[in-house]
Formats: C-alpha cells, sequence, structure tokens
C-alpha cells in the first residue's frame, strides 16, 4: 500500500521517518538486513533535504513508500534544488556523504530536480528477489 507522511523539517523527524519506512518494509516482505538499510537510506535522505532543501509551505519534507516489484520504493521530496555535480567531501569533512551513503545502501537511486522540487527516490529488493504476497517476516529491531 502507497503510504505519504508529511514530516517537520527538523532532525527529529528521521525517528518518525525510520517506523513509516520500517512498517512499509515488513508489508513489502523485505528481510531484515535489507529493512535496515532502507532505514539508514531514508534517514539519511530526510537528513539532506532538511540540511540542504527547503521545506514545503507547512514547514515538512514529503516522504512516500510503495511496494514495488521486488521491493519497496522510498522517495523524499523537498523544494530545495540539487546540485548534481557533487564532489567527493574531502577526508576530514564531518558531512557530505549522503548520497554516497544511499547509493551504496540501495539497489536503485534516482534523484530528480526540476518543478521548483527535489525528488530522492530509492528501492531496496528483498535478498531473494521474488514478489511477496504477504510478509512473512518479523519487524526489523532498530539498532542505535
Amino acid at each position: 500500500m502507497k503510504r505519504e507522511a508529511w514530516l517537520p523539517a527538523t532532525p527529529a523527524s528521521a525517528g518518525v521517518a525510520r517506523r513509516i519506512v520500517r512498517e512499509a518494509a515488513v508489508e513489502a516482505g523485505l528481510e531484515e538486513e535489507p529493512a535496515w538499510d532502507l532505514m539508514l537510506a531514508s534517514t539519511e535522505a530526510l537528513n539532506n533535504a532538511v540540511q540542504h532543501g527547503k521545506p514545503w509551505p507547512n514547514d515538512c519534507v514529503l516522504i512516500t513508500t510503495e511496494p514495488c516489484p521486488r521491493g519497496l520504493l522510498v522517495e523524499v521530496c523537498d523544494l530545495g534544488t540539487f546540485d548534481s555535480a557533487l564532489e567527493p567531501a574531502p577526508m576530514d569533512a564531518t558531512c557530505g556523504r549522503g548520497m554516497q551513503i544511499i547509493a551504496a545502501l540501495v539497489d536503485r537511486l534516482e534523484v530528480k530536480d526540476g518543478d521548483g522540487r527535489t525528488r530522492v527516490r530509492f528501492e531496496k529488493h528483498r535478498l531473494n528477489g521474488a514478489a511477496v504476497a504477504s510478509p512473512m517476516i518479523r519487524e526489523p529491531a532498530l539498532r542505535g
């Protein structure tokens, strides 16, 4: 089932985003490890939107989850712009690695910048890649 949630554009929303993604991952039949990867990628995408993007007029960022044939799709959308010519962060930098982290964790990543908004969309697939009619796994435990 497709879900949309408006989350306040604050770092505190990361926990809510992880809960939303965890619940959707369980429904989509993702195993614990891919679900955890997707939760971490979602945290990075939300934090990027909060730190570098621009909230919607309701002071929120939009997060959407939707099952896809092999797993789960997540989209984080804000009204900022995205610099597609990102340079790697210097070794001593304390930020600037969010997109690289997301890319390393997910099976598919797409960044769309246009129409006055930025959409970061990514998918994580089930380990066996098979379609699932109903989830048969336990909820992944939150780490850290």
